[in-house]
């Protein structure tokens, strides 16, 4: 199997076994820059289709004798080789069995890609929620391999999954950790609204706009009045209209050659919504809205939850429209009883706030880096500490020498 393969097979005289030697070589892309997850003050590498130069990009930084890669092969016919990475004396062994068990237990002719294996492995998920990380760079999945978590790579993609995952790891970037704590979380503070615009703004606009005027100032109830004078539609075509239009742009500008991409996107925009305003057939200030709500899904970092995002707010949007606020606020519910009870490899999506736990610093906003002394307690690592109370010791000990 090891020659078919393209491997040498070296035996020795007296020896019971031979060993398998990986020497074939094949033309790869080079480590490059991420081209999704960028970031201004950090690492500016990325994952390529080699699992080997993917592990050797993580055992770089890792640099641990503790750091585990074990082999898998996943499909009948294409024998997919995967690597399970994990810290042996930090990570759970419960999770690293079941893991394994998952990848072990997939009867499968093929698998080409990591986000084949995420739909294989995850629990059921009505809501279509991504329940691991997909990755393409190695700091932060090392970051999520020393706090006690899984990366599992694939041959032949550039991307890593990490798993478990919890709802607060999608709106965190790799560039958090490399800021002033303040910086950073008035990043996360506004990529949390963010992510509530993304989700609910088109629908409340709607609901505003067909049983709650009273709420809105009698100015600029008149001026939204008046705009609307001349369009002919109802405001759930006209949204929908605007809506759907801009995610036909937004597709269109990732599937054409790069350099007109971006013209796509801002002339097709512009000269849509100017032609559509001018025509009368959508109103100026849904322009505002529909445009801050593509702003603000642009700001989710992860690509996966921004489209989970992106995708619900159609539902809120019918749910306004149908019973105002009182649809939205029982879509809501729903939404988050669904969130709440999701699990990911045993832990709970919607951790550290339901169930409610002890989180010892790890919740969303990241306290001072000297207080970040524990691991997420959640995943249940065997090395809950990761500093001492007293990480800065050249300032805080006076014991120290200072020659």
């Amino acid at each position: 199997m090891v020659l078919t393969l393209g491997n040498c097979a070296l035996f020795v005289d007296t020896l019971t076994l031979a060993f398998d030697i990986d020497v074939k070589g094949f033309k790869q892309r080079s480590v490059d820059s991420p081209n999704n997850e960028i970031v201004i003050k950090g690492p500016h590498e990325a994952f390529v289709e080699n699992i080997r130069t993917n592990t050797s990009l993580i055992r770089r930084i890792v640099n641990n004798e503790d750091l585990i890669v074990e082999n898998l092969e996943v499909g009948k016919i294409t024998k997919t080789k995967c690597a399970v990475c994990y810290m042996n004396n930090i990570t759970s062994p419960d999770l690293v069995n079941e893991v394994k068990y998952r990848l072990n237990n997939l009867e499968i002719d093929s698998l080409l890609s990591s986000g084949e294996l995420e739909q294989l492995i995850i629990d059921s998920n009505s809501l279509g929620i991504p329940q691991v990380i997909s990755t393409e760079r190695p700091d932060k999945a090392t970051k999520h391999l020393l706090n006690g978590r899984v990366i599992v790579i694939v041959n032949g993609t550039p991307y890593a999954i990490i798993m478990p995952a919890v709802l607060v790891d999608f709106l965190e970037s790799p560039e958090d950790t490399n800021l002033k704590v303040s910086f950073a979380n008035f990043l996360r503070g506004l990529r949390l609204l963010a992510a509530f615009i993304t989700l609910l703004l088109p629908g409340m606009y709607v609901a505003i706009t067909s049983f709650h005027q009273e709420i809105l100032p009698t100015e600029l109830l008149y001026s939204i009045l008046a705009s609307r004078e001349n369009v002919p539609f109802p405001i759930i075509v006209e949204i929908l209209t605007m809506e759907i239009s801009f995610e036909l742009i937004r597709e269109a500008g990732l599937r054409v050659p790069s350099p007109i991409g971006p013209t796509i996107g801002i002339v097709g925009a512009l000269v849509l919504g100017q032609a559509a305003v001018s025509a009368g057939i959508v109103s100026p200030i849904l322009i505002i809205i529909v445009a801050i709500t593509a702003i603000a899904s642009f700001a989710i970092p992860d690509f996966s939850f921004g489209f989970h995002l992106r995708y619900y707010r159609f539902l809120f949007v019918l749910l306004g429209f149908m019973a105002g606020f009182l649809g939205i606020s029982l879509g809501l519910f729903v939404y988050i009883s669904t969130i709440c009870s999701l699990k990911s490899f045993g832990v709970f999506f919607a951790t550290p706030f339901a169930p409610k736990v002890n989180s010892k610093g790890n919740g969303y906003f990241l306290p001072p880096i000297w207080k970040r002394e524990y691991r997420e307690n959640y995943v249940a690592p065997q090395k809950i500490k990761k500093q001492e109370e007293i990480s800065m010791k050249w300032k805080y000990n006076p014991n120290i020498n200072r020659r």
